[in-house]
């Protein structure tokens, strides 16, 4: 399962989106997800992919491609 689908499938788990209406260049705001929310969703990154989203890179991505991105980063250097 690619990092994109993960993230897709821990935001309809955890937040109840719908997988069809998720767009992974659509910003966090179109599903309803607040600063506080992200956070939270920052939180069960940590916990499913086993790194560590720096704070300023968790407020500085805006869609689901752009935080895949970051985790393989992330990854990669683990």
């Amino acid at each position: 399962m690619s990092t994109l689908d993960h993230l897709t499938r821990l935001i309809h788990d955890k937040f109840g989106v719908d997988t069809a209406a998720i767009d992974a260049d659509a910003p966090f705001a179109s599903y309803d997800l607040d600063s506080l929310t992200v956070a939270e969703l920052m939180f069960e990154i940590d916990d499913a992919f086993h790194v560590t989203v720096p704070d300023e890179a968790a407020t500085s991505v805006k869609t689901l491609r752009e935080l895949a991105t970051l985790i393989d980063g992330l990854s990669a250097k683990a």
